[in-house]
């Protein structure tokens, strides 16, 4: 097949990094991909590392965009496209242009990005017409698709976003007294972190107000880390700052850690006992899968997508976002508890490998793909 991925973001978080890796197994099972995208470094360093064709086009408008639509129409004028795959829900209108303008593709709208507005009126009624098939990441997003758009159920398929577990797994030679010493991170603690864009959205001010209450407990005998880059949005601009100023005014900076992203993710995995998605409401959670392949009891907001990951009080713990205390508990449990931690650990390397192997969702799209041509 022939598919060409779509998608205008400037960003690089959990989304962009799954196009570029799903991109990458497309091409691997023997199928022509292109991608098209508005300049974003990150981006086109994942495609052009895997030698994958791509377009780098700054969109002309945000909607109906007629003009990006015709340039990609004319630097592709000779590209057979059997599928034109979308990831984001503002890009459909101009993908609906770009399909009638080829004339033969399939428009495939992968929905990563929940939404519980209503979109029933003429504008995204004729949006829904021209979509072929839509495939939502969770369950409880098909059934908020189907509430608030007017998308036929027939036309959903689900399919969770998956891990490659060649990748994240243990490694047994891992120095993980060299790693530390090298990050300036205490040993001999337990060790709690997230790994996330430096966001508000993200919500990582709440593990600062945890730990206040767990560290009279544990002194010495606990650590917190965050990993990630601060976003260039209106929800990340200096929330870096706001979050050291917080742990400072909290009196809390011998007991945190703050490091930017990094390419080599797995070590911090590879340190951490526990792992925290603190987000109050998060789409999906692909970082929950990454900390399970990596053998660690993880713990995430009752709300969105964590619900279907993580089997609650079998490896790891489900919370109320608007009930602290209630994570206090759950983190200071596994803290005291290693046969706990050990125990979840091991459900979670069992969950992941059963349900969210990488290689097998890939099969379920190209299936999905192939149905719909």
């Amino acid at each position: 097949m022939n598919i060409l991925t779509l998608i205008f973001s400037p960003a690089w978080g959990g989304l962009e990094m799954f196009v570029g890796v799903l991109a990458k197994r497309f091409q691997d099972k023997g199928n022509n991909i292109i991608g098209v995208f508005s300049p974003n470094p990150s981006l086109e360093e994942s495609f052009r590392t895997n030698q994958i064709r791509y377009e780098v086009i700054k969109p002309t408008f945000p909607y109906i965009d007629f003009i990006t639509a015709w340039r990609i129409k004319k630097i592709l004028s000779k590209t057979e496209i059997d599928i034109i795959q979308v990831y984001q829900s503002k890009d459909l209108s101009t993908a609906i242009i770009l399909k009638k303008l080829f004339r033969t593709p399939k428009l495939i709208f992968t929905q990563h990005m929940d939404s519980r507005y209503d979109k029933k009126d003429l504008f995204h009624k004729w949006i829904y017409k021209n979509i072929d098939k839509v495939i939502c990441i969770t369950n409880d997003m098909k059934k908020n698709h189907i509430e608030h758009t007017p998308i036929k159920e027939d036309k959903i398929e689900v399919v969770h976003n998956g891990i490659d577990l060649n990748r994240f797994k243990r490694n047994p030679d891992f120095d993980k007294e060299s790693f530390l010493k090298e990050k300036n991170i205490p040993k001999d603690r337990i060790i709690i972190g997230t790994i996330a864009r430096l966001d508000r959205l993200k919500n990582q001010k709440l593990l600062i107000n945890v730990a206040e209450k767990l560290i009279p407990d544990y002194k010495d005998k606990i650590h917190f880390i965050f990993v990630g880059d601060e976003t260039d949005s209106v929800s990340g601009k200096n929330y870096k700052n706001e979050l050291t100023s917080f742990i400072k005014e909290k009196k809390l900076e011998d007991y945190f850690s703050i490091f930017g992203f990094s390419k080599d993710i797995e070590k911090f995995y590879s340190i951490l006992d526990i792992f925290v998605l603190t987000t109050t409401k998060e789409s999906f959670g692909l970082v929950l899968l990454e900390a399970m392949a990596m053998g660690l009891p993880v713990i995430a907001s009752n709300y969105g997508g964590p619900p279907e990951i993580i089997e609650h009080k079998v490896n790891g713990f489900l919370f109320d976002p608007d009930n602290k205390d209630e994570l206090v508990s759950q983190l200071s449990k596994l803290h005291s508890d290693e046969k706990l931690r050990k125990s979840m650990s091991e459900k979670s390397v069992g969950i992941v490998k059963n349900k969210f192997d990488l290689d097998k969702k890939v099969d379920e799209y190209l299936r999905i793909f192939q149905s719909t041509l």
